[in-house]
């Protein structure tokens, strides 16, 4: 009996040593679906307005080591109309308008990081990233008593691009279904270093599924 017990240590021990040695040379890409809120500054209202981000992204890891992998991420973000306090715009030759407003944003964010890894089926992660990112912003949308009232002609403001440094951080579980497929989900948090915009911030919680392979 001691024998057999033994000998499946040493089976179990061995598999669970090739799997995590297996690790320490993969390569892998991950799509991502991801949900969330931002928060949005605007230089016409005196406090930030937020608003339900949704996007995807697709992220390529290497690992050179079984407890963190190199990473670069692409994602393509949009949040809804981020409401603001009402505001009166005076555009020029034209009747001020009033009211309340919002504004909706469209992100593309470039990011390269360090994702920690601590674990071999169930693996809780910790991924740190910067980057960059160009970010489109909507004309305002004012909701005055005449209806609702937009564009650069009516309110003296139309859309925007700025750019900002950014900078991400991520706490998440991952499960690994077999050597080559793992799927997960993470929750985290942006903020953007704006190059002559407004502030940005995220929260974000994503859910992906990734491929893994490895070189001989």
């Amino acid at each position: 009996m001691r024998t057999l017990l033994f000998a499946a240590l040493v089976v179990l021990g061995a598999a669970t040593a090739s799997t995590a040695h297996a690790d320490r040379r993969e390569t892998s890409l991950h799509a991502h679906m991801i949900g969330g809120l931002a928060t949005v500054a605007d230089e016409d209202a005196s406090e930030s307005g937020s608003a339900a981000l949704g996007g995807l992204a697709v992220r390529a890891s290497y690992a050179t080591h079984n407890s963190f992998q190199y990473d670069v991420s692409l994602s393509l973000l949009a949040t809804g109309g981020a409401a603001f306090p009402s505001t009166t715009f005076m555009p020029p030759g034209r009747p001020t308008v009033t009211g309340r407003y919002s504004i909706a944003s469209q992100v593309t964010r470039l990011d390269g990081g360090v994702t920690l890894r601590l674990g071999v089926a169930w693996i809780p992660t910790v991924r740190l990233a910067v980057g960059g990112q160009a970010r489109r912003r909507g004309g305002p949308v004012v909701d005055a008593s005449a209806g609702e009232v937009t564009g650069e002609d009516q309110l003296g403001r139309g859309s925007e691009l700025s750019f900002d440094l950014v900078g991400t951080g991520t706490i998440g579980l991952d499960h690994r279904i077999n050597r080559r497929l793992l799927v997960g989900a993470a929750a985290g948090a942006g903020m953007a270093v704006p190059l002559g915009g407004e502030a940005f911030r995220t929260i974000e919680v994503t859910v992906h599924a990734a491929w893994y392979w490895y070189r001989r």
